[in-house]
């Protein structure tokens, strides 16, 4: 697998040559860091002996500085030679070489396998500590930002961190060269601090132009018919700022006698806008590069979940409200992006198709935690596939048939719920991975054979084995990815042969009080308020949603000596330091409400 496939520039591998703490006589460590990068800088670079003059200092070991006036331009999107990595990818430490280079040393395991040359970092006696290497994560994924403090790199950081936490902002991602493939940007949507949301927006692109004739071919039905141009694509590599919580990247296709809807300054297209750059929030032209550098023209962004009811495109650009978290059958999936990065490599004749001219959507949902007003970019890869590659069409696993199947979660207990997904006949899976919010935690799928069942079912429980995935943190989900001869089969005619089952644990306060849901804590976001318009006919559709907060009658006590005891607002039925406070949980769209989904993708190869 080659997880980045722009990286391919012949340039030097991030080595330490005879580098390391063996024989460095440093000084001691300093503790005036103003930023998380500061700190990596002291803490790792200057404590192990990078900086050393015939190291990573003067002598520029391996063609990298790391010295503090160099180091950060020596790293960040910067191609390494060895394995198809950069020196540093902001959010995504698996695709920066550095991380991978120390971590193998510190964690003991194998860069083979990884397709990574040269040994582990550093050489010598020198060796990153857990809190080292839990400081480089915290920093690559935080979007590798060259100044502000990182969230959560402080509890690794060897010296006090002081400074208000900054909002995760990554360096742009660099583009295909133009005979690999192309690029699509988002444009930035404004998240003030300390808030959620969700949005909705499109963008128009027409790459006509751009993309090689010999590699366009006739769309398929579902992309508009044989008398549009198409281009196939075998690999999409997506990255955006890390305050991101999800980000669903699909392009839209107008239906059968609709067709008016191609036309971008039509009447179903409204509030053409520029997404940041110079003339952020001027009106454009879709298509155009009139909103500058870093400036995206898009539809004017729009709370919105999933796209429903939104009121600057065409109607059937939302879900429909009796299908609510179905999927709309005039968009096509792209990414499914639940980190600051999605990639996904598509094994040797494996393709999805793509118009060259046509609108993309762009359902994002990002919570800002900071006490600044930032923005969400997100800039999207995709590489061109040659028609001989065309044998297999990408399918994905987005099974959202019990998104909200774990109901009610009182104060200060917890449930699990199971379902199953059966995949056709001679899938093939590729990857694999889950989502839950945060009162997931503890996600696990068993590979077949399985019984078929749902989360109605009361003996739809986990099975009596070891699971093949388990994943623990809803921001971090553990991904499974398979290639070559790992990509699982399965051919069987029987039904249970084909059938995965998966649980999700949801725990509201009862493990530890200070986690169950509160009314007080509830989002300050423009969601809560469309949420509460939708719940009506949501639960009119028999789809029990749960809105922000909770009402006075299904309160229980916060702390004090009656915690968990049913209040109804009452403040005083909690006793001396106890408030009437804590909520149930369920099924909802922000954070604070709950999600149960099976992600991934397949093919399907046919004898």
């Amino acid at each position: 697998m080659k997880p980045v496939q722009y990286a391919i520039a012949a340039l030097a591998a991030v080595s330490v040559g005879a580098c390391g703490t063996d024989g460095f006589s440093g000084t001691n460590e300093k503790c005036d860091a103003e930023s998380t990068f500061a700190q990596v800088q002291q803490q790792i670079f200057e404590v192990q002996g990078c900086t050393a003059s015939a190291c990573h200092g003067e002598a520029a070991n391996g063609g990298l500085d790391l010295r503090p006036a160099n180091a950060y331009a020596n790293l960040v999107n910067v191609p390494a030679s060895s394995g198809d990595y950069v020196r540093v990818f902001p959010a995504e430490q698996d695709l920066s070489l550095l991380y991978q280079k120390v971590a193998a040393k510190t964690d003991g395991f194998d860069l083979g396998p990884l397709g990574i040359s040269g040994g582990a970092m550093p050489t010598g006696d020198g060796v990153l500590s857990g809190d080292d290497l839990g400081l480089l994560r915290a920093w690559i994924r935080g979007g590798a930002p060259e100044s502000g403090i990182v969230e959560g790199s402080e509890e690794f950081a060897s010296c006090q961190l002081e400074g208000e936490i900054a909002p995760n902002k990554i360096q742009p991602l660099p583009a295909p060269a133009a005979d690999k493939g192309i690029q699509f940007y988002s444009g930035g949507w404004d998240v003030p601090a300390e808030a959620e949301g969700e949005v909705c927006f499109v963008t128009y692109y027409d790459y006509s132009d751009r993309i090689p004739e010999e590699l366009k071919v006739p769309c398929g039905d579902k992309q508009g018919g044989p008398e549009r141009d198409c281009f196939a694509y075998n690999n999409v590599l997506l990255a955006q700022d890390p305050q991101s919580h999800h980000s669903i990247v699909e392009f839209y296709v107008p239906p059968e006698g609709k067709e008016d809807q191609y036309d971008p300054m039509g009447d179903s297209w409204r509030n053409w806008i520029c997404l940041g750059g110079p003339n952020a929030d001027e009106s454009c032209t879709p298509g155009s590069d009139e909103c500058g550098d870093r400036g995206q023209c898009a539809t004017a962004p729009q709370t919105a979940v999933a796209c429903i009811f939104y009121a600057n495109g065409p109607s059937d650009l939302g879900i429909d409200i009796g299908g609510l978290f179905g999927r709309a059958e005039s968009r096509f999936n792209v990414a499914t992006a639940q980190e600051a990065t999605f990639r996904e490599d598509y094994p040797p004749d494996v393709f999805s198709l793509m118009p060259v001219e046509g609108f993309m959507v762009w359902d994002s949902h990002a919570f800002n935690l900071t006490k600044s007003d930032t923005s969400v970019e997100q800039w999207m890869n995709v590489e061109f596939a040659d028609a001989e590659e065309m044998v297999y069409p990408r399918q994905q696993i987005f099974d959202a048939g019990d998104l909200f199947g774990m109901d009610r979660i009182d104060a200060y207990s917890s449930k699990e719920v199971c379902t199953t997904f059966t995949i056709p006949q001679h899938g093939q899976l590729l990857t694999l991975s889950s989502h839950t919010h945060r009162f997931g935690k503890e996600f696990r799928v068993w590979y077949p054979p399985n019984q078929v069942c749902d989360t109605r079912d009361l003996d739809c429980g986990p099975a009596d084995r070891e699971p093949e995935y388990t994943s623990y943190d809803y921001e971090d989900p553990l991904y499974q990815r398979f290639s070559g001869d790992e990509i699982l089969s399965f051919d069987s005619p029987n039904e249970e042969d084909r059938t995965f089952r998966y649980c999700a644990r949801y725990d509201n306060g009862e493990s530890n009080p200070t986690e169950v849901r509160r009314e007080s804590l509830k989002p300050e976001a423009e969601t809560c308020a469309f949420v509460d318009t939708i719940a009506s006919f949501a639960v009119g559709n028999g789809i029990n949603i749960f809105t922000c907060g909770c009402v006075p009658e299904e309160r229980s006590c916060f702390g004090g000596p009656n915690e968990g005891m049913p209040c109804d607002g009452d403040d005083s039925v909690c006793g001396d330091g106890g408030i009437c406070d804590a909520c149930p949980a369920g099924g909802g769209v922000t954070t604070e409400e709950e999600m149960f989904l099976l992600l991934g993708s397949y093919y399907v190869k046919t004898p």
